[in-house]
C-alpha cells in the first residue's frame, strides 16, 4: 500500500538517512522543490556533489524509496537550453514522496511536479538558475510567490531578490516571444504598472530585469521586438511607465551575475527606452546566360554547370526577397483560431459561430491584399467551364491550399502537410469537404538558436488552427467577403 501517511513519510525519511547523508538527500530534494524541477547541473550546484557522486547518490535514494511513491522522475524528452553547448543535462521532476519529505522539512509550497510540456519545463529551469545564482551570492531570494498590492490584486514575479543595499529587485525569466504571445505580455506589463503605482512598491528597484533563455541572434531580436511592441502599447495606454524593463540573455547573466541597484550600462537592453547585401551589376553576362548559349554538354559538363549556377544562386541571394517558410506564420494562424476556439472557454461559448476568429481572418486577408486577390482568383478560376464533381472540387481546394501556403513561403507536401479530403462514410458528424493539416517533423517549429522541440499539445493546436483557416476559405466565405465557391 503506497499511501503516504505521516508514519510512512517518517519511515521513508529514516530509510534515506540510513542509505546516504541526510544533508545531501535533503539538498537534492530541496533544490527540486523550488520550481518542482531541476537538471543535473543545478542539483550539482545546490548539493556540492560532482556528477559521478550525484549519480550514485540518486541511485541510493531510489533504492531506499523502493515500495514508496517516487521521490523524483527523470524527464526523458530532448531539452536543450538557449546558449547551451554540449549534451543537455538530465532533468528531474519532484515526485510525490519527494514533495512530502520537503513539506516535513517546512517547505510548505513543495508539490509533485505536473509539468510535461518542454516550454514550461525550460521556463522553470530558467527561474531556478536565477534562484541558485542569488543564493550563491549570499542574497535573500523569494521564488514564484505572490506580491499583494490590493484587496484582490497581486504580482507574481519569477524571482524577488533582495540586493546588497536591501532594495528588492524583480527578476523575470522569459523565452522566445512570438506575436501570438502579445496578449499575455500586455497583461504582465499591466500588472507591473499597477504594482509600481501602488504604495507596496516602496523599497523596490524601479528596474525590472528580464533574463531571456536565448542566445543573441535572429530569435533574440525578434523576441525583443515583440516586447518593444508591447511596451509601446502599454505606454500609450498608461501615458508613462513607472518602471524600466531591461533584458539580457540568461546565459550571459549566469556567466557574470550582477546584483547592483543600477545594472551595468551597455550590457543590458532597455526595452522601455524611447527613441543589405549589395549586389554588383554590369554589362557582363551572367553564368546562367552563358550556360544557355553553350551548344551541347556531356553529362559531367552539365553537372559542373548546374553546380556553378547553384553556387551563383547562393552568392547572389537571388530569392532572398521571396517569402521564406517561417514558423511565425503558423503561430499567427493559431492567434486567429484561438480567438473563438479557446479550450478553456465554456462549452456554450465554443458551440457558437466563431465570429471572433472570422473577424480576425477577414482583416488578415485585407492586410494582405495580394493574398486576398490570389485566393479569390484561384477559387473562381474557369468556374463556368468545369463540370464540378467531388474529384474536381477536391482538386480545386488543393490548388487554393497550395497557393495560400506558397504565398507564405510554404509547400503542402513537405514536413508541413495540408490537403483536402472527404470524411469517411462512417464518420459521425458533418460530412463536408474538409482540409487536414499534419506537422510530420516538429523541428520546423524550433527557433534556430534554441533547439527545443515543441510538445504534442502545441503541435496539435497549430495543426487545428491552420486546418480551420484553410477550411474557412471555402466554408465561411459569406463571413469573409469572398464569393461562394462554385462547388460548395
Amino acid at each position: 500500500m503506497n499511501l503516504l501517511t505521516p508514519e510512512r513519510v517518517l519511515e521513508l525519511q529514516e530509510a534515506l538517512d540510513s542509505q546516504t547523508r541526510s544533508n545531501i538527500w535533503r539538498k537534492i530534494l530541496h533544490a527540486m522543490s523550488v520550481v518542482r524541477v531541476a537538471d543535473n547541473k543545478q542539483i550539482t550546484q545546490a548539493s556540492g556533489l560532482n556528477r559521478d557522486r550525484l549519480r550514485r547518490t540518486l541511485d541510493k535514494m531510489e533504492a531506499a524509496s523502493a515500495g514508496f511513491p517516487p521521490l523524483f522522475s527523470a524527464y526523458n524528452s530532448k531539452l536543450k537550453r538557449g546558449g547551451q553547448t554540449g549534451p543537455a543535462p538530465r532533468v528531474y521532476r519532484l515526485g510525490e514522496s519527494g514533495a512530502a519529505l520537503c513539506k516535513l522539512d517546512g517547505l510548505t509550497n513543495a508539490h509533485a511536479c505536473q509539468l510535461d510540456e518542454p516550454r514550461a519545463i525550460r521556463h522553470a529551469l530558467g527561474v531556478l538558475d536565477v534562484h541558485l545564482a542569488a543564493l550563491a551570492a549570499g542574497l535573500n531570494v523569494t521564488t514564484d510567490r505572490n506580491l499583494d498590492y490590493g484587496d484582490d490584486d497581486h504580482l507574481r514575479p519569477d524571482n524577488l531578490v533582495t540586493l546588497p543595499d536591501m532594495t528588492k529587485a524583480i527578476f523575470e525569466s522569459e523565452q522566445d516571444a512570438r506575436s501570438d504571445f502579445l496578449e499575455r505580455i500586455l497583461r504582465s506589463l499591466d500588472h507591473k504598472v499597477a504594482f509600481y503605482t501602488s504604495q507596496q512598491a516602496q523599497g523596490f528597484s524601479p528596474v525590472v530585469r528580464m533574463l531571456i533563455d536565448l542566445p543573441r541572434g535572429k530569435e533574440w531580436q525578434r523576441t525583443l521586438n515583440t516586447w518593444r511592441q508591447a511596451v509601446e502599447i502599454t505606454r500609450e495606454k498608461h501615458d508613462q511607465l513607472p518602471f524600466r524593463l531591461l533584458a539580457l540573455p540568461l546565459s550571459e547573466f549566469l556567466a557574470n551575475p550582477e546584483w547592483e541597484m543600477e545594472p551595468t550600462p551597455g550590457r543590458w537592453v532597455d526595452l522601455t527606452a524611447t527613441g543589405a547585401l549589395a549586389t554588383a551589376s554590369g554589362d557582363a553576362k551572367s553564368l546562367a546566360q552563358v550556360a544557355q548559349e553553350l551548344p551541347q554538354f556531356t553529362n559531367p559538363e552539365r553537372r559542373m554547370i548546374l553546380a556553378a549556377l547553384y553556387q551563383e544562386l547562393q552568392q547572389t541571394g537571388r530569392y532572398a526577397d521571396q517569402p521564406q517558410a517561417d514558423s511565425e506564420f503558423l503561430y499567427v494562424m493559431r492567434t486567429i483560431y484561438l480567438a473563438s476556439h479557446d479550450p478553456f472557454a465554456t462549452s456554450l461559448a465554443r458551440s457558437g459561430v466563431p465570429r471572433e476568429s472570422l473577424y480576425l481572418l477577414y482583416h488578415y486577408l485585407r492586410m494582405n491584399p495580394g493574398l486576398l486577390q490570389l485566393v479569390e482568383q484561384t477559387i473562381q478560376m474557369d468556374a463556368r467551364r468545369i463540370h464540378w464533381n467531388q474529384s474536381t472540387a477536391l482538386h480545386r481546394m488543393q490548388v487554393v491550399i497550395d497557393a495560400f501556403l506558397e504565398y507564405h513561403g510554404w509547400q503542402s507536401d513537405g514536413p508541413l502537410r495540408a490537403y483536402s479530403y472527404t470524411p469517411d462514410y462512417q464518420t459521425r458528424g458533418p460530412r463536408r469537404l474538409s482540409v487536414a493539416v499534419e506537422i510530420t517533423d516538429p523541428e520546423i517549429l524550433m527557433p534556430a538558436e534554441t533547439e527545443v522541440v515543441p510538445g504534442k499539445q502545441e503541435i496539435q493546436i497549430l495543426e487545428e488552427s491552420l486546418g480551420w483557416v484553410l477550411s474557412a476559405l471555402f466554408a465561411q466565405t459569406h463571413h469573409l467577403g469572398l464569393k461562394k465557391p462554385p462547388f460548395w
